[in-house]
């Protein structure tokens, strides 16, 4: 069973309450625990619900089939986002004109918790030369390289979009933005380049995580560090829990991650490390019918051997 498997089973003839349940992962983005819940329960009680339930969500999965249907998925999903008109994007491209844009970025990332973790790491290792293996805009390696001028930071990320933001907040001469993806960094660097690497939001969303992972660890120096953040999402339902639809037919996060679970596939590792960061329940995130048993994200280090 993966990361984020199934807590407990239902009756696979009570279809109603096998729906829920498969609801509640879907809602945690625990999509492979869904889908496991599916499997069981049809193998016992065939039934079509779950049978088009089943092909509903791999619908939703499409786009981690091959390197350039991810690309191309998460290049579409932020050019929506970031797309700006009118009055506020005159504010934003004055801001980051004037320096104002990237200088709040760096105030407040270097005041989360995740970023104060990387940070004691970097100090510990005395990295030299750092990845951000998944960058999004830049903000953590934006961060790390004006508070660490002696640093040197490279980021990738797979959002054309994003990396474009990124070279533009940049004010930094010890940080560089490219892209192209996690699997095929070993292109843009060589093996071995790197004293540490880290992966914030990240992992949540790579077809494959052992793959992704090997690929970071493969860039480090022997005895470098490897940290990376990923989502803890505890959920409970109060009642029942309507239909679950991702936005725009894809699911952006594909699985969840569990202290247990990180322990055994990661723990093996030299100088392994997990820290719980507690986050902030947003209402209206979720539907009323569910509320937090425990929410926030897992910082996690580890050394190549």
């Amino acid at each position: 069973m993966g990361l984020g498997g199934r807590r407990n089973v239902v009756d696979p003839m009570d279809v109603d309450g096998v729906m829920q349940q498969v609801r509640l992962e879907l809602y945690r983005d625990n999509l492979q625990g869904a889908l496991e819940v599916l499997e069981a329960a049809g193998t016992i009680h065939p039934d079509p619900r779950y049978t088009d339930q089943t092909s509903r969500i791999r619908s939703w999965l499409s786009h981690l089939r091959t390197p350039e249907a991810y690309s191309a998925a998460y290049e579409r999903y932020y050019q929506g986002v970031k797309r700006r008109v009118g009055l506020k994007r005159f504010e934003w491209e004055l801001r980051v004109i004037l320096g104002r844009k990237t200088r709040k970025m760096v105030n407040r990332c270097s005041r989360h918790p995740e970023f104060e973790l990387l940070e004691r790491e970097v100090l510990a290792l005395g990295a030299r030369r750092v990845l951000d293996a998944g960058c999004g805009e830049g903000r953590v390696a934006l961060t790390l390289a004006a508070r660490h001028p002696h640093l040197r930071v490279e980021g990738i990320e797979v959002s054309r979009t994003n990396v474009r933001i990124a070279q533009r907040l940049n004010r930094f001469p010890n940080v560089a933005f490219h892209e192209g993806l996690i699997e095929e960094a070993d292109h843009l660097f060589g093996l071995g380049s790197f004293n540490l690497a880290y992966s914030f939001a990240v992992l949540e969303h790579v077809p494959d995580v052992e793959v992704t992972v090997s690929a970071i660890l493969k860039l480090l120096q022997p005895g470098g560090r490897c940290c990376f953040v990923v989502p803890m999402v505890e959920l409970k339902a109060v009642g029942p829990i309507p239909d679950f639809e991702p936005p725009d037919g894809v699911a952006g996060h594909v699985r969840v991650f569990r202290d247990a679970e990180l322990r055994k596939r990661f723990g093996g590792y030299p100088k392994f490390a997990l820290v719980k960061i507690p986050g902030q329940w947003r209402p209206g995130r979720y539907p009323d019918c569910l509320g937090p048993e425990e929410f926030g994200s897992f910082f996690v280090a580890l050394s190549k051997p």
